[in-house]
């Protein structure tokens, strides 16, 4: 049990990146798309990291997680995991916010 949370305190950092892009990622655009397809999930992930657009709900998901990351400094094991998890959530929400109020700025809604 201690070599376990020994590995997982070396790298709690990289836990939150994880779930977010390889679990919430492909479980919103599931919700979003109405059914689970292994093309839609790399087509949407692609969009995301790579179209202006995308980068914006990137930018802010990460962004958030940083916050939460300084935000739970010297906190338990499991603060560390859960806050910038649940803050990377509320930032991708926050840049799809954000993408909707520049698209309606430009007139595209």
């Amino acid at each position: 049990m201690t070599k376990t949370k020994d590995m997982i305190e070396k790298v709690w950092w990289a836990i939150p990146p994880a779930i977010i892009v390889f679990i919430f990622y492909p479980v919103f655009i599931t919700i979003t798309d109405g059914r689970y397809s292994p093309g839609k999930c790399v087509f949407w992930l692609r969009y995301l990291f790579f179209s202006p657009v995308g980068r914006i709900y990137v930018v802010c998901t990460f962004g958030f997680m940083g916050i939460g990351y300084y935000v739970t400094r010297g906190k338990t094991l499991a603060l560390r995991v859960a806050i910038p998890t649940i803050l990377s959530v509320v930032g991708f929400f926050a840049g799809i916010f954000m993408a909707l109020i520049i698209a309606g700025s430009e007139g595209a809604y």
